[in-house]
């Protein structure tokens, strides 16, 4: 299986209006994402949102359907090419991170995340089309 460069995969998590946020360090730099991370070599996109959840968030998750895939893109926070996909996923679960992760989990107002300057372009996009696509539901 052939893997885009720096493969990453996240998933947007939404709960009475709002959205799962991971604040964590990125290369050095305080950022906001949605939990997620790195596919290994011989996952699957979706098995890879699935293992990098749990590790994450201690969460089981369901995904619903792909969100947003950009394309290789550099990131705003390593410089680094990267090939982000995101997916709306939905858990019975509430997320308690793992000992030994440094990341803080917290579920936040959709307009805070879309105003915060610690939050990248394709996760602006991945959120809007979650919320449209909850909206329709």
């Amino acid at each position: 299986m052939t893997h885009p460069q720096n493969y990453r995969v996240y998933g947007v998590l939404l709960r009475n209006r709002q959205v799962l946020i991971a604040a964590e360090y990125v290369g050095g730099l305080f950022v906001w994402k949605y939990p997620g991370g790195g596919v290994d070599h011989g996952e699957t996109a979706c098995e890879a949102l699935e293992r990098e959840f749990r590790e994450e968030t201690g969460m089981e998750i369901r995904i619903v359907r792909e969100l947003h895939d950009p394309g290789t893109l550099i990131s705003p926070w390593t410089r680094a090419p990267y090939t982000p996909i995101y997916y709306l996923v939905e858990s019975d679960d509430s997320p308690c991170v793992p000992a030994g992760e440094e990341i803080d989990m917290q579920f936040m107002e959709p307009d805070a995340v879309f105003a915060s300057t610690l939050v990248a372009g394709p996760e602006r996009a991945a959120l809007a089309a979650a919320l449209e696509d909850h909206d329709g539901s």
